[in-house]
């Protein structure tokens, strides 16, 4: 608005000619109102009456005409474009850690200093300047800042409020790189593991958390995908975890086989709690955190050696090593094929030889000869 007042504004259509209805101030008209207002403004057009006058119209509009949302004629910020995209993308994300993290990164890095701003004046140089107390000390971290504030510019580009670029191209040339060694998740030996899980069954502890973390291990499962497991999925007869598309990070469904020994490890978790859903229940019949697995091998002596995501690499390792085929190993993974086009044509997800492979890994780390 000329004076800076920002105003929700309907546009609708009567009669074939679009009118933009005032609602009231945005600065003391909640959204929610604003949305009330619209409706019973379309409910009025469509009964045949004017939403001003009350008066009888002409041409009435059918009763399923589009619903158009009212909208503010104000300056989008980037924290209001930031609040319309996370409205979308959180149900993208399956996993609750995975948006805490969203939330916190951009409450504290970014809009602070520039959700105020104008989503079309922000600058190059605003970006550089948010990133630069982090860009070296919080390598990982300032990364994904980066990439989530160019997600939200994206967005506002989409949907026409930006006209330039995304201000983010070309930030991390322009902040320059750390040159040193890729860290990777810290993973025990192969020949190690069979050890390791003689330690964790002789820990004292919670039953449920000490035979989650084996299922994970003799699985080579991501941490939430066996934390998160319920008995729905678990099919005792055929011998098979089935993993939902939402729990899985690339949103493709997954089938386990499992193997003697995990089949034994759910017959004590569903002793020890036969009414719980979930698989391997904390004390208050939820599923554990994303600290357990941790907390239990600092307790354990091993918090520098390896972690819950590293026994997947200690499986990767003893399957190339064993003469386990590639593809083969990285289905059991779960893993994507990065090359489009041949995943494209390979439909197989191996589950039979994985049945005898992950057999075979139960084996192995439990010592069982074949």
């Amino acid at each position: 608005m000329p004076n800076g007042c920002r105003t929700w504004i309907m546009r609708i259509t009567i009669c074939r000619v679009r009118r933009d209805l005032s609602l009231g101030p945005a600065a003391i008209l909640p959204l929610a109102e604003a949305r009330d207002k619209a409706h019973d403004i379309r409910k009025a057009v469509a009964q045949g009456r004017d939403p001003r006058t009350k008066r009888p119209i002409r041409h009435v509009l059918p009763p399923a005409a589009p619903a158009i949302e009212p909208t503010a004629l104000a300056v989008a910020t980037f924290k209001s474009c930031w609040q319309t995209y996370w409205l979308i993308k959180e149900a993208q994300l399956s996993s609750g850690k995975h948006r805490d993290q969203w939330i916190s990164t951009m409450g504290t890095y970014v809009l602070p200093l520039i959700g105020a701003r104008p989503i079309a004046d922000i600058k190059p140089g605003e970006i550089i300047d948010l990133l630069k107390p982090i860009w070296t000390t919080k390598e990982e971290t300032a990364r994904r800042v980066l990439q989530r504030i160019d997600a939200v510019f994206v967005s506002a580009i989409t949907r026409e409020l930006r006209d330039k670029a995304s201000p983010c191209t070309g930030v991390a040339r322009e902040l320059g790189q750390k040159r040193g060694a890729k860290s990777h998740h810290a993973a025990l030996p192969y020949d190690e593991v069979g050890s390791f899980l003689q330690t964790l069954r002789n820990r004292n502890g919670a039953l449920t958390s000490r035979l989650a973390f084996e299922f994970l291990i003799l699985t080579a499962v991501r941490s939430g995908e066996a934390r998160g497991a319920t008995w729905n999925e678990i099919d005792m007869l055929g011998r098979v975890w089935t993993i939902g598309a939402a729990r899985m990070k690339v949103r493709n469904e997954h089938s386990v086989p499992l193997s003697d020994q995990t089949i034994s490890i759910l017959k004590m978790a569903r002793l020890a709690y036969p009414e719980s859903q979930i698989c391997f229940p904390n004390v208050k019949g939820k599923a554990y955190s994303d600290m357990v697995f941790t907390k239990m091998l600092h307790d354990m002596g091993f918090s520098q050696r390896a972690t819950a995501h590293g026994f997947r690499t200690s499986f990767k390792t003893w399957a190339a090593e064993t003469g386990v085929p590639d593809d083969i190993s990285e289905a059991a993974l779960a893993h994507t094929d990065p090359n489009k086009v041949r995943a494209a044509y390979l439909r197989t997800t191996f589950f039979e030889k994985r049945r005898t492979l992950m057999q075979s890994w139960a084996n192995f780390v439990t010592r069982v000869k074949e």
